[in-house]
């Protein structure tokens, strides 16, 4: 009876282990800006879609919902080729939302030499998420991060967060030339 036991705990450490061995794997992406504005202007900015339209995209359709759509797309309409849908899973207005990625099947990144890599499935199956935070600091400031999670090991794993780490401090800057100026 002793040896059933303790081989079931061993495995019970076992799965234990792996599984933490998997969680410290996933890297953790942290973007961060302070602008000089109010949490409800900068929240009508990144969470509606005219917000989004004034400064960042063509063309947008929030669902600011549970299970919402989050739809944009650079240079044409949503439905077009290249719109981006991300599922809203939670929210909490003018403080936070959190969104599922949502990839378009011409999503490709840059690779080391700037040549743009197309990006296995695996890669795009609805396993990075993202957490926008707005943060009132006083003196008529706020602080907005952007925290994505779920990036794995390897190549394709490394342009995916290089790809972003530069387009959210890219749009993060954007966001705070637009708010500063209006």
């Amino acid at each position: 009876m002793k040896k059933p036991f303790l081989l079931s705990c061993v495995a019970a450490v076992a799965v234990v282990s792996a599984a933490q061995t998997a969680y410290a794997q996933e890297r953790v992406l942290r973007n961060s800006i302070v602008i000089h504005t109010t949490v409800e202007k900068a929240w009508q900015a990144m969470a509606t879609s005219d917000g989004m339209k004034t400064w960042n995209v063509h063309d947008a359709q929030i669902e600011m919902k549970m299970m919402g759509k989050y739809h944009t797309h650079y240079s044409g309409k949503v439905g077009d080729p290249g719109t981006i849908t991300n599922t809203i899973l939670s929210y909490i207005p003018n403080r936070m939302f959190a969104i599922k990625l949502g990839y378009p099947s011409n999503f490709a990144v840059p690779d080391e030499t700037g040549k743009r890599v197309a990006l296995p499935e695996v890669v795009k199956a609805d396993s990075v998420f993202s957490v926008a935070e707005f943060e009132d600091l006083g003196n008529g400031t706020v602080r907005v991060s952007g925290t994505m999670v779920g990036f794995q090991s390897g190549r394709e794993w490394d342009l995916l967060y290089n790809f972003f780490s530069r387009a959210n401090d890219s749009e993060l800057s954007a966001l705070k030339k637009y708010l500063e100026k209006n």
